[in-house]
């Protein structure tokens, strides 16, 4: 830290010794403008802009000027207007007037502007007259239709009052605009308007229109307003009202490439075009793309027709920023709200952009659509509602083959109320093969919600083309009265990665027609991609339905998949969950389907195949009726792999019948357990092969078979575990009927019996368990023992019953008891026993099977005094025997039985193991005596001992009660020659071990007496251990030297840093490689020498005195660093 502090305060001083005295001075030199006159700062201005207005006209000297915007090049006004718009409104034109010179507020603040209209309102003329209705650009007319037959191309007609006609309009190639100027009302009774090759625009005015038909004499119908010839009408800010003053015809009628706009803030309302034909708006007869109907920024409301409230059969209807609503239309039992076909190829498309599109309480007919559009392309800020209307809520499909893209929101709810026929449905993607094609093809985008709930026609969503619901997208289609999501022959559907699709609480939740259609047309399939997440819960019916309906010669590529990943559920239905009538039904490696919970069959396939793919997760379980039901020469598969849970069913696990052929693969991960009325069944000429799996823990309360019941072909592998079921009847594994077939192989080598009502010991094979001779291995009349064994065989036929079991078992059961004289404490002593089988191959995790846990073949176990333990289930004639670990104070008596023999057949053995407590003595006198040739020194040698108890109970503080200090058992001592110890009260009874520690240079040469064995009663046992002396003759073992450590090497001294002067130094008497320390202080550097500096650039004292100020930091730092390396040494 000081080296950086140093090292700043340097820098700064020799900047200061460099740094030009001249800088430090403030300029004299005056601030000057262009001509060298002084500028004082009270006279620079911030001032950014000055205007000269003396050159402009007109304007008095107290005028303001107005601001200009620094970014343009024009001053900011009242925006311009048109006089004429305004001729009635004085005030308006003066400032219209106005806002032709820059100074609008005080032009004409003495000089009012003049009324433009005041004295020359007149005639078509121009004579001037009190009627004039309108004007163009002036001129004044006493009739609508005289200014409009005037009117040149672009021209603007301007309302000067309101105007009501009975007359109609007509506009023959016209060009113009009919303005209100926000203020007056055009009013047309009992006939419309008439417009041929025209472009109409009506603005800033209020429209209504009460007729049922226009003026023209070549009327295309009856029509209170006929748009006819490549003709466009534009509503612009207008309040329009079209009602008839009798039902006749439609409201507005296109035909021939006309174009009809609402658009700015227009609010219109057309209403009550009742007859049977008749619409509020209608189109036909066009012969090319792009025409339509625009609302923009405006509103639309269609009430009461008799047909649609909007038939626009070959054009398009686009709503921008619109708010459009139909209600009450489809009175005569066809029909709805809109009516969008695109029959044809052009026309056709409903694009919504921010806009909100209602279709409510329209009765329309059963085969009519609240909203039928040939293309719907919405964004996501609009929203379509199509609710309870007598036909379909929403209906997409034309023939042009054009691709429709949701990305709002639909709600299609409560549709269908005048369906007779079950053929309507919430939201439909329609398709017709005849001479009107329609071919509906739509993609729900991420971020879409469709919402099909509450309808009571065919389903909530129709598919009978193209269906694609892409990730991220949100599909409701609950609550339908039959069908959820169905999709019609040749139609297609997918759901992919990431989409959302809920099918719960209707009849069906996804119905698939996968054949009976056209198949020139297409093949039809229902794909489930990986990541899709499909719920099918709680219906009344089934779940998910896959269906030929009888056509079952439909080709392999009508199909079902679920994709690896899909997550699917069909649980808790009222009746199945998961039904293939005849189609293809495949559930991919990944994928993860449910089928559980069901008041009928978890999966069922009939006449179809179904698939099971490496891989699969599938579970069927807890279902009222079967967990799997394969029939009507269906074809089940599950491939190597699959995983697969048939579990907890409340009938049969498996049901394969009448000519199914049911196919488990190897190493298929399949449990068919817990289910009640057996595990599997096999009857009516199906086939069953079973290469894999778990059959076990089912039971049957009235019939055979409790595993297996097979009344026809059957073939199991030695890979299937076929165990622990139950039967009341017979055959709790098998049952194979008169005229069957079986197959099966040797059971499993780690089988194991379940318990009640059985046992736990090990399965070694298969054992008849016919009706009348079910398998007994435990009764305890050898009479009612019945364990005949039955070997694996191939293609067995006729009856069969059998049982995974073992044959003849025996038991032991070892007791223990103890005698003598006894404390209170002795009675919860414990004896320690282990029991040894001839066959180590025995293992267990637990005591279940045996009653001990064996390991190797061995078991540990204790007993107290009157405790007893029971190994059973051995195998008979098995070698075993039983030892007791002896224990310190405690003599074993006698053993009352065969402690080592051969397991009994089919009986017990028992043996007891009776133990006398000890309340006698004994002791150990250990002696150590000396051989060989001997010096005065060996008297001295000490040899160690240890002594070992049996009990290592008896621990001591010291030596005082037994002659040594015991630890868990165990004392240490140490002799000499000559000497010896007594180690007194030791129990009687307990065994001893003693060990004499090995001395360099001596042998042991005997041991004199039992240096192991038990501590005798009342008496003593002598120990002598005589140990030679090794000389010539017994040479002494050496002792293996151990590798002597290296030496540390010296640590080198410490080279002394070269003196900055070295002097010559002396030769030093002795060789001293000690670096002399440095003197203490530094010597002071003359400080003087800054005085005889010489003088250098401008001279001054402020010079001097910063050069001195620099030296001086050099100096310090000279004398830091000398003194930090001396402190260094």
């Amino acid at each position: 830290m000081k080296k950086r502090w140093f090292v700043v305060i340097l820098t700064i001083g020799l900047l200061l010794c460099v740094m030009p005295l001249s800088a430090l001075a403030l300029s004299s030199d005056p601030i000057t403008d262009s001509d060298g006159n002084i500028i004082c700062w009270e006279d620079l201005s911030t001032d950014l802009y000055s205007f000269d207005v003396s050159d402009v006209s007109d304007v008095s000297q107290e005028q303001t000027p107005v601001a200009v915007d620094p970014g343009t090049n024009a001053a900011s006004g009242p925006a311009e207007t048109d006089p004429v718009k305004d001729a009635a409104d004085a005030d308006s034109a003066k400032t219209a007037a106005a806002a032709t010179t820059p100074f609008v507020e005080d032009l004409y603040a003495d000089d009012p502007i003049p009324d433009l209209y005041a004295d020359t309102t007149g005639s078509a003329d121009g004579t001037g007259s009190d009627q004039a209705v309108c004007a163009i650009n002036g001129k004044t007319y006493a009739t609508l239709t005289e200014a409009i037959n005037d009117a040149a191309d672009g021209a603007q007609i301007d309302l000067l009052q309101d105007i009501e006609l009975s007359t109609g309009l007509e506009f023959h190639s016209k060009n113009l605009t009919i303005s209100g100027g926000n203020t007056y009302t055009l009013t047309l009774e009992q006939y419309g308007m008439y417009a041929y090759q025209s472009d109409i625009t009506f603005k800033d005015l209020t429209l209504t229109i009460h007729a049922d038909q226009h003026t023209h004499e070549h009327s295309a119908g009856n029509t209170a307003n006929l748009i006819t010839h490549s003709s466009k009408l534009h509503l612009s800010h207008v309040e329009f009202s079209l009602t008839p003053d009798q039902s006749l015809g439609s409201g507005i009628f296109l035909e021939h490439d006309s174009d009809l706009y609402f658009e700015d803030n227009t609010n219109a309302e057309i209403s009550d075009f009742s007859d049977g034909d008749s619409s509020g708006i209608y189109a036909e007869s066009y012969s090319e793309d792009g025409h339509g109907i625009w609302v923009t920024s405006s509103s639309l409301k269609v009430t009461g027709c008799g047909w649609y409230g909007m038939t626009i059969d070959p054009i398009n209807l686009t709503l921008d920023n619109a708010d459009v609503y139909f209600t009450g239309n489809g009175l005569y039992g066809y029909g709805g709200a809109l009516g969008c076909y695109g029959v044809g190829s052009y026309g056709g498309t409903l694009t919504m952009i921010s806009s909100t599109l209602t279709a409510t309480n329209n009765p329309g007919g059963w085969y009519g659509y609240a909203v039928y559009a040939g293309v719907l392309d919405m964004d996501a800020a609009s929203t379509l509602y199509a609710t309870d209307s007598g036909g379909s809520g929403v209906g997409i499909g034309n023939s042009r083959e054009g691709e429709s893209h949701i990305r709002g929101r639909v709600i299609c709810t409560g549709n269908g109320k005048a369906d007779l026929y079950g053929a309507t449905g919430g939201f439909v993607v329609h398709a017709q093969h005849d001479d009107a094609t329609y071919e509906g093809n739509v993609t729900i985008e991420s971020g879409a919600y469709i919402y099909a709930r509450n309808n009571v026609g065919l389903s909530g969503l129709l598919n009978e083309w193209i269906l694609n619901i892409e990730g991220g997208a949100t599909v409701i289609v609950d609550d339908n009265s039959q069908l959820g999501f169905a999709n019609s022959f040749d139609a297609r559907t997918t759901i992919k990665s990431g989409a959302n699709v809920s099918a719960n609480n209707n009849d069906v939740g996804i119905y698939n027609y996968a054949g009976g259609g056209d198949l020139a047309w297409a093949t039809g399939f229902f794909l489930i991609e990986g990541g899709a997440h499909v719920t099918a819960n709680n219906n009344a019916s089934a779940g998910i339905y896959n269906t030929v309906y009888r056509n079952f010669s439909t080709p392999a590529d009508d199909y079902f998949t679920i994709q690896s990943g899909a997550d699917v559920s069909a649980d808790r239905n009222e009746g199945y969950g998961i039904y293939n009538d005849g189609g293809v039904f495949t559930i991919e490696n990944g994928a993860n389907v449910s089928a559980d919970n069901n008041k009928s069959f978890g999966i069922g396939n009939s006449h179809g195949t179904f698939i099971v793919a490496t891989g699969a997760n599938v579970s069927t379980d807890n279902n009222n009726s079967y967990g799997i039901y394969n029939t009507q020469s269906g074809m089940f598969t599950m491939e190597t792999g699959a995983n697969v849970s048939v579990c907890n069913n409340n009938s049969f696990g498996v049901f394969n019948t009448k000519s199914g052929t049911f196919t488990v693969e190897r190493d298929v991960d399949l449990q068919v357990e817990h289910n009640k009325n057996s595990g599997i069944v096999n009857n009516d000429d199906a086939t069953l092969t079973l290469l894999s799996g778990r059959v076990r823990y089912n039971t049957t309360s009235n019939y055979y078979g409790g595993g297996l019941r097979n009344y026809s072909t059957a073939t199991l592998s030695d890979d299937v575990q076929l165990y622990n079921n139950h039967a009341k009847k017979a055959g709790d594994d098998i049952e194979n009927g008169d005229g069957a077939t079986i197959t099966f192989g040797a059971t499993g080598s780690d089988w194991a019996l379940d318990g009640y009502p059985d046992c736990y010991h090990p399965i070694d094979g298969w054992y008849d368990d016919s009706d009348n001779t079910r398998w007994n291995a435990h009764a305890e009349a050898v009479a009612d023992l019945h364990m005949d064994l039955v070997e694996p065989v191939t293609s067995y036929t006729n009856r069969l019953s059998l049982k995974a079991a073992h044959g003849p078992t025996g038991t032991l059961i070892v007791h223990k008891q103890t005698t003598g004289e006894q404390l209170v404490d002795d009675c919860d002593a414990e004896f320690t026993f282990v029991l040894t089988l001839d066959d180590e191959t025995i293992d267990t995790v637990n005591d279940e099977r045996y009653g001990v846990r064996f390991e190797n073949g061995k078991a540990t176990f204790t007993l107290k005094d009157g405790e007893s333990k029971t190994i059973e289930n051995l195998p008979v004639r098995m070698g075993y025997t039983i030892t007791e670990q002896s224990k310190g104070g405690w003599l074993l008596a006698r053993v009352d039985g065969d402690a080592e023999g051969k397991v009994p057949y089919c009986a017990t053995a028992e043996i007891a193991f009776v133990n006398e407590k000890q309340t006698a003595t004994g002791s150990l006198v250990v002696t150590k005596e000396l051989a060989g040739e001997l010096d005065a020194d060996d008297a001295d040698t000490v040899f160690n001992f240890m002594l070992m108890l049996d009990d290592n109970t008896i621990t001591t503080a010291d030596a005082e009660e037994y002659g040594v200090q015991f630890e868990n058992g165990i004392a240490s001592f140490s002799l000499k020659g000559g000497e010896s110890i007594t180690i007194a009260n030791l129990p009687a009874g307990v065994g001893y071990t003693i060990a004499e520690v090995r001395q360099t240079g001596w042998t042991l040469q005997s041991v004199s007496g039992a240096d192991t064995g038990v501590v005798p009663k009342n008496d003593t046992a002598e120990i002598v251990f005589t140990n030679l002396k090794n000389g010539t003759d017994i040479p002494d073992v050496p002792v293996v030297p151990t590798e002597p450590e290296e030496p540390t090497e010296p640590e080198s001294p410490e080279t002394p840093e070269t003196p900055e002067e070295p002097a010559e130094p002396d030769a030093p008497a002795q060789d001293d490689t000690t670096v002399p320390a440095q003197p203490a202080e530094t010597p002071a550097q003359d400080t003087t020498k800054a005085d005889t500096l010489p003088q250098t650039g401008t001279t001054g004292w402020l010079a001097v005195v910063l050069m001195s100020f620099g030296f001086g930091l050099l100096a310090c730092g000279w004398f830091f660093t000398r003194k930090q390396r001396a402190a260094k040494h």
